[in-house]
């Protein structure tokens, strides 16, 4: 998210700092450029989440292996 402000903040700047007149295919050209840095970083941060949905499911379903393994030798033992 940071990075996005400071992107998004340096394009601003120059924009308003450019002194020739401004065009219109510039500005679209900026747009463009915007709203392609801002998919960048949508699309990079879906892919994080989705790293921690994975690990934290894998970490779930690896409990639940060491439950059942000592339900397992509990019962075992039981016997």
């Amino acid at each position: 998210m940071k990075k996005l402000v400071v992107i998004l903040g340096l394009s601003v700047t120059l924009v308003a700092c450019n002194n020739e007149a401004d065009s219109t295919a510039r500005t679209k050209d900026s747009l463009d450029s915007i709203a392609n840095v801002r998919k960048d970083v949508i699309d990079s941060s879906a892919e994080v989440r989705k790293d921690i949905i994975d690990s934290t499911t894998e970490q779930k379903k690896e409990a639940l292996d060491r439950l059942d393994s000592l339900n397992r030798r509990d019962s075992a033992t039981r016997q």
